[in-house]
């Protein structure tokens, strides 16, 4: 997995989450903070609202996509949408691993065909904001025995990576080692910005590279604050990060 990192070539191990519907207030956002992070993420929020000017705004600033549309599909669905993606932009895709060792394979498939210039593809553990109850009603008797259940799967069956909650990453890297690469959404800065809000499981983002994460993606910290530049330079000084390369 070390290929994987250096391929994304990200400066530092910021994501920004974008997860803006106004498009005005997205781009100025993107112009703004986009130069200072490693990444920016698109969810299906700004996707459907202004997503082929997101791709396009990107792409022209040279800051890597990651499109987390979390694809959970018949196998020959998801394999047609890898095969069109809409920007060289997008570095980093993302995918359920509930959706089967078969659908995982057909998205690497896919993903193979674009040679050197193939996004990552991450696959989605259990959510962060899932309680031990919620974890309980989908069958696991714990986080750590679904992230490790799905986990095994989606690395086994061709994923680059794995996406989960801070409190996973220890366990995860018991089991795995240096190999996979690790996104943290959750991430909380310390200080008066670091409410959890709807995510039950969040950490530091100091705490989550502490741990093993290799990729901590943060929105409403930064977006919500009253400074977002200095939020987002703030978070990075909080890593060690002015703008530093990845391993």
């Amino acid at each position: 997995m070390k290929e994987i990192r250096s391929r994304l070539g990200l400066k530092n191990p910021l994501c920004l989450a974008l997860d803006l519907a106004d498009r005005d207030r997205g781009l100025a956002m993107l112009a703004l903070l986009g130069p200072h992070v490693g990444m920016v993420k698109c969810g299906s929020v700004p996707f459907l609202s202004w997503g082929r000017e997101f791709l396009v705004a990107a792409e022209k600033l040279g800051i890597p996509v990651f499109l987390d549309l979390k694809w959970h599909d018949i196998p020959n669905t998801v394999f047609e949408v890898l095969s069109s993606l809409p920007s060289p932009a997008i570095r980093m895709v993302t995918l359920h691993a509930q959706g089967g060792p078969g659908m995982i394979t057909s998205a690497r498939r896919a993903l193979n065909a674009m040679g050197e210039k193939a996004p990552a593809l991450i696959a989605v553990t259990l959510l962060t904001h899932l309680t031990l109850d919620e974890v309980q009603t989908l069958g696991y008797k714990s986080r750590e025995e679904g992230v490790s259940r799905l986990g095994q799967m989606a690395l086994s069956s061709g994923a680059d990576g794995l996406v989960m909650a801070p409190g996973e990453l220890r366990h995860a890297r018991e089991l795995w080692g240096p190999a996979p690469f690790l996104v943290t959404p959750g991430i909380r800065p310390s200080g008066p910005m670091g409410s959890k809000d709807d995510q039950a499981n969040a950490k530091t983002s100091r705490e989550a590279r502490e741990e093993g994460s290799d990729l901590l993606v943060v929105g409403r910290p930064l977006l919500e604050a009253r400074d977002p530049l200095g939020a987002t330079i703030g978070l990075l000084a909080e890593i060690g990060c002015s703008v530093c390369s990845q391993d």
